[in-house]
């Protein structure tokens, strides 16, 4: 019996298993992927029997298939318009005999970056549709392997710069859902497929929707930000790499900065959205958000960084408190002063009548006209 099938009948608690939704056979980051192992213990009205499936699809050469080998993944260079010829090994680790469909199909990312493949039921549009399977369906007896031939034929069109995908080993199950209903789980592991098409190459990373929520702090040197950007990879190449974020206040004041993060590789057209949390970011008005991304070498050729800004509003709560505390204490102060100065009942915008004013009534004497000063008398009230 092959070493690998004793392994795996026995090795039930790392077991996985890959349904059909989510579909993708994600394994290590050199596109060697683990074997599918589904162990169950039945008990056909005697002694339990433990039912084993457990298959690994593999590059043709393959020292190991459940681990990096000599050959992790089918990788090409080639011209378009070129074929390329290339066989797979199936492997039955399982005690059972299985039936698999074996196809190709298109990689892309996940919305966190990581590698991904389209459902068994979608039809592929771009390297999948290369790849010709010598036989789609095969069945495999317990402990034992079969090795297909594939071809690759790259159009005369085929555009340069990288197309990914993946050949796959699928098995289908039936199981009982949480309701009770039976549904159908698409179970599949496989190798991943890398080909280069030769011509131009434009490795091309950019930073897109950088937005920043400022969380202000009594403390104006104290607040923090949360800063959410798409990494996204324009170009025609695989690229991965870093980033980094800082944020400051205007011209650089109270810069902070985080270390520089690694993110996952990014297919053509691939992207990825990040968040981070930057503490102690003053409150200067205005925080200016900077964004900067190193890409990883290709081909031992360096690629040049680049970086993105983006600016949000950062109030000074301390300052504007203590603005608005003095207004109201200005505002007490007048208020009281208009007060004091109207007097009891009395009202301020009237004019203060003066104790020492007079108030000369002019009377007629002897005859004498109304007014005339050389005959009146004045008279004091």
């Amino acid at each position: 019996m092959h070493r690998k099938f004793r392994r795996a009948a026995s090795a039930t608690l790392l077991s996985i298993l890959i349904a059909a939704p989510a579909g993708s056979a994600v394994g290590q980051t050199d596109g060697s992927e683990p074997p599918v192992t589904i162990a169950e213990q039945i008990e056909p009205g005697g002694a339990p029997v433990e039912i084993v499936h457990s298959w690994a699809l593999a590059p043709e050469g393959s020292s190991d298939p459940a681990e990096a080998g000599n050959r992790p993944s089918l990788s090409y260079t080639a011209d378009a318009g070129t074929v390329v010829e290339d066989a797979v090994t199936l492997y039955n680790f399982g005690n059972q005999q299985l039936t698999f469909r074996v196809y190709a199909t298109d990689a892309f990312n996940s919305p966190e970056g990581g590698f991904d493949l389209l459902p068994g039921s979608e039809e592929p549009t771009d390297v999948g549709t290369w790849v010709e399977v010598a036989q789609e369906f095969v069945t495999v007896p317990p402990g034992e392997q079969i090795t297909l031939p594939i071809t690759i034929n790259i159009p005369d069109g085929a555009t340069p710069g990288d197309h990914t995908g993946a050949i796959l080993a699928a098995n289908e199950a039936q199981s009982t859902g949480p309701d009770g209903d039976t549904v159908v789980l698409d179970r599949r592991t496989g190798t991943r497929l890398f080909l280069r098409v030769n011509g131009p190459l434009n490795p091309e990373l950019a930073v897109e929707d950088v937005s920043t929520d400022y969380d202000p702090s009594v403390n104006p040197l104290a607040g923090s930000a949360q800063v959410t950007y798409t990494i996204a990879n324009r170009g025609n190449v695989r690229l991965s790499g870093s980033s980094n974020v800082s944020v400051s206040g205007p011209f650089g004041l109270g810069e902070q900065t985080l270390p520089a993060t690694d993110f996952p590789e990014l297919l053509p057209g691939g992207s990825i959205t990040v968040t981070a949390d930057v503490e102690d970011v003053p409150a200067f008005g205005v925080a200016v958000t900077t964004v900067r991304l190193e890409p990883d070498s290709i081909d031992d050729e360096e690629l040049g960084g680049s970086s993105t800004r983006g600016l949000t509003f950062a109030p000074p709560i301390a300052v504007i408190l203590g603005l608005i505390a003095f207004a109201l204490v200005l505002f007490g102060l007048r208020a009281f002063r208009r007060h004091r100065s109207a007097g009891p009942g009395g009202d301020s915008n009237d004019e203060p009548i003066s104790a020492a004013s007079d108030t000369i009534d002019v009377i007629e004497v002897d005859g004498a006209e109304r007014g005339d000063p050389a005959h009146a008398e004045p008279q004091r009230t």
